[in-house]
């Protein structure tokens, strides 16, 4: 028994008192029992509101930020020994490493990966598939002087590795650990934050400005993914870029997955050697010269023989490359590939090629993925994690089950009830993935569902055509994506009175996925318009109903919200949804003094609330509101009046359900008796 200071890897300090042995990596007096002290310095971890450039305060502010610091037994769990990212603090580390040496790291960051995030099977697909391509960006670029923007969260978790945040990787998506995006207030490396998609390549457009207006020389670049785009706004970025030909490298990681299962079954591109050739040569200075000399004598030659050289070397390109190719051509971009995204001597010669040109405007490069490149053993951890994955049957008798645990199953259960009920109705949804609830949905209405996957704006608009076209559209969208399509929601739905049905899911708070799925705003955007109705149920049994109103609806745009999480009862059965009066709430407890009156998944709240002070002896009043647009009045008034205090209780932001009752009491009078208005809300960071 003795005292000793071990240096841990990763940067980690560990003080420990006790024997110092052989542990579960083979490594000898390297990391040992806690307690230990945690030195983040070397991880260049930043807080909010801390530079790149501060210095000693970085490790004590994230520090605060980041305290859930995890058992040493579980940071080094039982593994195959990793020497290679061992080494790797830091993206200067892959500098010197030779390709067969980045081929090993690949390999073992595939199985760090395997290992601490097995239990998120789908996200771990993404970021397994983009391991070589994320070395090769750090290993050709210098971040975090190069800009680099990930447009996807799932695809960034080797980046987190590669930049000094190995050690967290356990606590990501947990209270106080690593956000599942990049984040400007995590790390230097994340250039600019991954929220919904789609946003890398207008952020790095931005970049690329500003560094050329401040002469600058540091490069910019963007990694995008099929999901991608599906969103206008990256080729609304696409063609600004090849308007303004500032130079920057656009990544498109392609993994050969689309919405549309016809589309899937056609013959994939395939890479040869012939393909990697020629895809060197089009990287390659001199051909790039070469090219922007051909068109600069053309152009002396006349605007026709220009012309013809355009459409020349347009059509020559388009027989080299795949189906579609041309498209970024056409918007300005230099278009490269496509390019093996596992085969790091030629990612690293491309990139290398397109890292060295100057004043050549902007290029993206097409590299193919694939999301099942993994171990056979990886594979097999995986399928055994999600055995749900494949399983859903198809017979519409078992999908009406009455022992569904979520909100989720209830509404789908109670859709397709209504769908019995209604020919007419048809499913447009939008996000960045679907809830495996809604392929449900998807297989028993193939010709009634429509999946536009990250373009939210499209979907909005698509279903008030579909309205206008005689159909009972219910639009569904998670709540944090409905904020990229508010003025689609505005323009042409709301002030038209088109009768859309808006789905609003994963409202509130949704736990591990952190702040950037938070549905925090909807309830206040969405109910300041003056033709929504806005309302929210309680518990499933008042979402069957809401479902069954939405779908009785047809002179004005409806929408309803619910949470991620599980129903309020387990014993729940399944019973025809019977439409609500519009407007009206209802009196649940009636007690003397105090009301709660509480909106959606709160008032389960206020009825807890309400079992712990009756046994106080206080009789409190609980009343749920049902809709905040248009509000109950009778029910505001009757609390009012009979009340000492209203305690309205919300899960959202300022501006929403307590702001429209605390206006209408103001404005009726109510204020001027005794009654006491309070609001309770579950979000206190705005």
């Amino acid at each position: 028994m003795g005292s000793a200071v071990a240096q841990c890897p990763h940067g980690i300090t560990s003080h420990s008192t006790g024997n110092l042995g052989q542990n579960k990596l083979g490594y000898s007096s390297r990391c040992s029992k806690f307690p230990c002290q945690l030195d983040f310095a070397r991880f260049g971890l930043l807080h909010q509101g801390s530079s790149a450039a501060s210095s000693s305060d970085h490790s004590t502010e994230f520090g605060r930020r980041i305290n859930a610091v995890p058992d040493m037994d579980d940071m080094f769990w039982d593994k195959v020994p990793t020497p290679l990212l061992d080494m790797v603090e830091n993206p200067i580390h892959l500098k010197n490493l030779s390709v067969q040496e980045l081929k090993g790291l690949a390999s073992e960051i595939r199985s760090e990966l395997s290992c601490i995030m097995s239990e998120k099977p789908n996200s771990l697909k993404a970021s397994l598939a983009v391991v070589e391509l994320t070395i090769a960006i750090h290993h050709v670029f210098h971040a975090p002087v190069d800009k680099i923007l990930w447009d996807v969260g799932e695809q960034t978790y080797a980046h987190k590795i590669l930049t000094g945040r190995r050690a967290l990787m356990r606590m990501m998506r947990q209270k106080n650990g690593l956000s599942g995006f990049t984040s400007r207030f995590e790390s230097e490396y994340d250039s600019f934050g991954t929220g919904h998609g789609c946003n890398s390549v207008s952020a790095g457009l931005g970049m690329a400005i500003a560094r050329d207006i401040k002469g600058k020389r540091d490069r910019v670049v963007t990694v995008i993914s099929n999901a991608t785009t599906l969103a206008g706004q990256v080729y609304e970025a696409m063609s600004n870029a090849g308007y303004l030909d500032s130079n920057m490298i656009v990544i498109l990681n392609d993994s050969r997955r689309s919405l549309h299962p016809k589309i899937e079954q056609e013959p994939k591109t395939s890479i040869t050697a012939l393909s990697s050739t020629l895809i060197k040569i089009q990287s390659s200075k001199s051909f790039r010269k070469f090219r922007e000399a051909a068109k600069g004598i053309t152009k002396r030659i006349g605007r026709g023989m220009h012309e013809l050289a355009a459409k020349f070397d347009e059509y020559a390109r388009g027989m080299i490359g795949p189906q579609g190719s041309t498209l970024f051509e056409e918007l300005g971009l230099y278009y490269i590939g496509p390019v093996d995204g596992h085969n790091l001597e030629d990612l690293i010669c491309v990139l290398q090629q397109v890292s060295s040109l100057d004043s050549m405007g902007p290029v993206l490069i097409h590299v193919i993925t694939e999301d099942n490149h993994q171990d056979a053993e990886c594979n097999e951890k995986i399928e055994s994690d999600n055995p749900q994955e494949g399983m859903i049957t198809s017979s519409l008798s078992l999908k009406l089950k009455s022992n569904n645990s979520t909100f989720f199953h209830i509404f789908v259960d109670s859709l397709l009830m209504e769908a019995e009920k209604h020919k007419d109705i048809v499913l447009v949804h939008a996000g960045m993935e679907m809830e495996p609830s809604f392929q449900v949905l998807q297989e028993t209405f193939a010709d009634r569902f429509f999946d536009v996957g990250m373009a939210e704006q499209h979907a909005v608009t698509f279903s008030a055509g579909l309205s206008r076209g005689g159909l009972r559209p219910f639009c569904i969208i998670p709540s944090t994506f409905l904020q990229r399509a508010y003025d689609q929601v505005v323009h042409d739905v709301d002030r038209q009175k088109i009768p859309v049905r808006f789905v609003i899911t994963s409202a509130g708070l949704v736990g591990n996925s952190g702040p950037v799925y938070c549905g925090a705003f909807d309830v206040t955007f969405m109910s300041c318009l003056p033709n929504m109705i806005v309302m929210a149920p309680s518990d499933e049994d008042e979402l069957v109903d809401m479902v069954a109103t939405a779908a009785q609806i047809d002179d004005r745009p409806v929408c309803f919200r619910y949470p991620r999480g599980a129903i309020v009862r387990t014993d729940h059965f399944m019973h025809p949804g019977i439409p609500l009066e519009i407007g009206k709430g209802r009196v649940l407890v009636e007690g003397k003094e105090v009301a709660l009156l509480g909106y959606g998944a709160m008032v389960q709240n206020c009825l807890k609330a309400q079992a712990l002070l009756s046994r106080l002896g206080i009789e409190v009043t609980v009343a749920d509101a049902r809709f905040c647009k248009p509000l109950d009045t009778e029910l505001l008034t009757l609390l009012c009046e009979n009340h000492k205090f209203l305690i309205t209780v919300e899960e959202g932001s300022i501006g929403g359900f307590a702001s429209h009752v605390a206006q209408f009491i103001a404005l009726n009078g109510h204020l001027d008796g005794t009654v006491k208005v309070m609001n309770i809300r579950n979000f206190h960071f705005w």
